[in-house]
Parts: structure tokens; C-alpha cells; sequence
């Protein structure tokens, strides 16, 4: 299935897609409370004052504490949904496919979890993050961990042959959107400039960057 089409299951997707599945009763719902809690924790911990850009942010669900950020995403009920939850949330919908809407090295702080794998030409938007972050401002990271001993590569397949298939959802069929397994050791060579500011392995299932641009 072509990008467009993928796209077009997306953003008809309900305003509370991500939330509904975090606080449902199944196990995914443990890898999504684990994961928001670890970049929420992050963001803590690096951000300064000044402006939090979530790249693809869905639900912002590791926002519980109602920080001010901007939050871009396609999906236009989800940004609408979050505007409710919560009001310092302000919501700029664009594809990102084409770049970011946003002024050279204005943002302190971005946020980009679960979102590089959704491109196959991923470089693209790390050039992007590279150009709005201000000197010395941070990016906290996630990808799907697919290389061994990672776990992701194995499960994730399964799980969403399985939903599909039981709940009729093409979005599932077709992998959520993910076109890309990448490659830890390029994925840091792709912020050359940048310095490691900490690394996290999530349960074999998500790995976690904070870099820092120089």
C-alpha cells in the first residue's frame, strides 16, 4: 500500500486512538505506560524553558503533566482531542513528509518517538530537526528496537497480522505505517554534530536517544 493511502487510514483514525490503547486491558498497554513514562522523565530532565516541539505527536500521551508544547501531526481529530485534555497543548497540523513548518533554530527542545520508522528516506527529517534546534538544544528519540537482541522485529509482525485480521483495520495489515527498520548505528550517524547525551534500551522492544546539538 502506497503512502497516500496509508496516510488517509491515519488521520480517520478517532481523536483518542493512542489513549484508548494505553489504558485498555491488554499487555501492549504496559509498552505504551512504560514508554510515555520514559520520555516524559526525559523531557524533564533535559528540556529548558522555552519551546517543546512534539514531531508527529498523536495524543502526547507522556505530556500527563500538561507541559506547553506544540504538537504537529496529520491526524486532525487527534490534534483536536488533545487540545481538550489539555489546554497548553497547541496544535499545527502538516505533513512532515515535506518538511517542517517551523523557523531555523527556534525550538529547544523536540520530541520524536515512534515516528522516524514511518519513513523510508527517515534522513530527510533529521535534516529538518537538525535546522529548527536552536545551539545546544535536545532531541529525545525513539525507534522500534528490530536489530537483535532487540525484540521488536519479531512481535511487532505478529501483533499486527493478528489485529488486522481479528478487527478488519488495514492500518494494521499494513504494518501501522512502519516502511523502514533502521539501523541503530546510522540513525547516530545521521546527528553527526550531535553529542550522546544518554541511551536507553526499553525492554528489548524500544530504544531511546537524547542528543544534543553542538
Amino acid at each position: 500500500m502506497d503512502n497516500k493511502k496509508i496516510n488517509h487510514l491515519y488521520i480517520n483514525k478517532p481523536g483518542d486512538y493512542y489513549d484508548a490503547q494505553m489504558n485498555s486491558k491488554t499487555l501492549r498497554s504496559l509498552w505504551f505506560r512504560r514508554r510515555q513514562f520514559i520520555t516524559g522523565r526525559l523531557v524533564k530532565k533535559y528540556s529548558k524553558a522555552g519551546l517543546i516541539l512534539d514531531i508527529g505527536c498523536g495524543n502526547c500521551l507522556w505530556n500527563r503533566e500538561s507541559m506547553h508544547i506544540v504538537g504537529i501531526d496529520i491526524c486532525e481529530n487527534m490534534l483536536r482531542y488533545n487540545m481538550q485534555i489539555m489546554p497548553s497543548f497547541f496544535p499545527l497540523k502538516a505533513d512532515i513528509r515535506g518538511g517542517l513548518p517551523i523557523k531555523s533554530e527556534s525550538v529547544d527542545t523536540i520530541v520524536v518517538t515512534e515516528v522516524l520508522e514511518h519513513f523510508s528516506g527517515y534522513r530527510l527529517l533529521t535534516e529538518e530537526i537538525k535546522r529548527v534546534l536552536k545551539k545546544n538544544g535536545v532531541v529525545i528519540v525513539s525507534i522500534p528496537y528490530t536489530e537483535f537482541p532487540g525484540l521488536w522485529g519479531l512481535l511487532f509482525p505478529v501483533w499486527c497480522k493478528y489485529k488486522g485480521l481479528m478487527d478488519n483495520d488495514e492500518f494494521y495489515l499494513n504494518r501501522c505505517g512502519h516502511t523502514a527498520d533502521i539501523d541503530i548505528k546510522k540513525l547516530r550517524r545521521a546527528f553527526n554534530g550531535f553529542i550522546l547525551l544518554e541511551q536507553i534500551a526499553m525492554n528489548l522492544l524500544t530504544v531511546f536517544f537524547v542528543e544534543k546539538k553542538k
